[in-house]
């Protein structure tokens, strides 16, 4: 079993860290797993038992769920900057 939004979520989170609109957020370890967590926590889980022998999306299905994920990502981050676990 596995859940295909953890992928999406975490590749993307590097995509966004990476970005000029986040050269201030903090990207250790700490608040990569946090960001990840909260935002997979806003988003419904996808589960597959095989990721390799999923039924294909229409490329509007995987556009909104890419969206999705950025929203819940963008939101995420915000949340873990205005109250990271660390000082």
């Amino acid at each position: 079993m596995e859940n295909l939004q953890e992928e999406r979520v975490v590749n993307l989170v590097r995509e966004i860290l990476q970005s000029e609109d986040y050269a201030d957020v903090c990207r250790c370890s700490h608040c990569f797993v946090d960001i990840t967590a909260i935002a997979l926590n806003a988003l419904p889980p996808e589960y597959v038992a095989d990721k390799f022998y999923k039924f294909p999306e229409s490329p509007d299905v995987v556009k909104a769920k890419r969206e999705a994920a950025d929203g819940a990502i963008r939101a995420a981050i915000q949340k873990v900057t205005q109250r990271p676990h660390h000082d």
